[in-house]
């Protein structure tokens, strides 16, 4: 099967003592290499206030980009395990 070249944007949770981008990138490296997806490239956004919070006392958030090459289905598997995290708020995975 072809592998497709994805770029993906995560914003975390930046309130706790995990909620550095330091220890954040490792574990979703980690939860990428799960989904049988390959990091070629990690980019760290800084953090950024909200347009439209979804949460009231959460007004700004994290931005990490990962550079991603998996199979089609790759996506859909990371976004499942992601919702499962607690410091991540939001996904955007787009092809390339």
């Amino acid at each position: 099967m072809s592998k497709k070249n994805y770029l993906a944007t995560i914003v975390c949770d930046p309130r706790g003592a995990d909620g550095s981008t330091d220890e954040m990138i490792p574990m979703l490296s980690e939860i990428i290499r799960e989904t049988d997806g390959e990091v070629t490239k990690v980019q760290s956004q800084g953090s950024h206030e909200f347009s439209y919070p979804q949460k009231k006392n959460l007004k700004l958030g994290i931005y990490i980009q990962f550079d991603i090459k998996g199979d089609p289905q790759m996506p859909s598997r990371l976004k499942e395990k992601l919702k499962l995290e607690k410091k991540v708020d939001r996904v955007l995975i787009e092809c390339r």
